[in-house]
């Protein structure tokens, strides 16, 4: 073997234990935050939801006819998400859940996650939550945005593009609905 092979076979070995090491650091630290994503949506769990985002989100929901932000501000998108119209609605039960996954490292602090997803949801009538009105599912897959922030891997967006919905999906949100109503 000669000499300029064995120094790029060492630099190659030694860039893939670089990006073995970057790759179980981060989904270390992305597993807990996207574990601690979907199961903070259906406990409204705003406060907790907060200490895991970026302090700007990307949030691109045209592939769902849905606006894009560029740059949402992470209490713009806590306000979204936890209004009466969207998840913070107390009739509105709901669970995301993930299926397979694959990360794409676009650079030592940005990284993407496609995400398989299933959410299921049920509105009731009324906050006891004892009488179902009406079921929604979505099967999906999901563009996760992460990036590290003081050295701490956050939340900074998503991007749905939804394969097919079950039941009344169109239904399940109340701001939908009235976008919808009005159309």
């Amino acid at each position: 073997m000669s000499a300029s092979l064995t120094l790029s076979l060492l630099a190659d070995t030694h860039e893939k234990k670089l990006s073995l090491s970057f790759e179980v650091s981060f989904r270390r630290s992305t597993n807990a935050d996207t574990s601690s994503l979907t199961s903070l949506y259906p406990w409204q769990d705003w406060s907790r939801l907060r200490s895991i985002i970026a302090p700007s989100l990307l949030v691109d929901y045209t592939k769902i006819g849905k606006p894009r932000w560029e740059a949402m501000s992470a209490d713009d998108f806590i306000s979204m998400v936890s209004s009466d119209d969207f998840l913070g609605d107390p009739c509105v039960k709901t669970q995301h859940l993930l299926g397979a996954t694959r990360w794409e490292r676009i650079s030592e602090t940005q990284v993407i996650g496609h995400h398989q997803l299933r959410a299921a949801h049920q509105v009731y009538t009324a906050p006891d939550l004892k009488t179902v009105k009406l079921k929604g599912h979505s099967h999906a897959t999901n563009e996760h945005y992460y990036i590290k922030v003081d050295g701490v891997w956050k939340f900074a967006g998503l991007k749905p593009d939804v394969r097919w919905n079950e039941h009344n999906f169109e239904q399940v949100f109340k701001g939908s609905f009235k976008s919808n109503s009005h159309e």
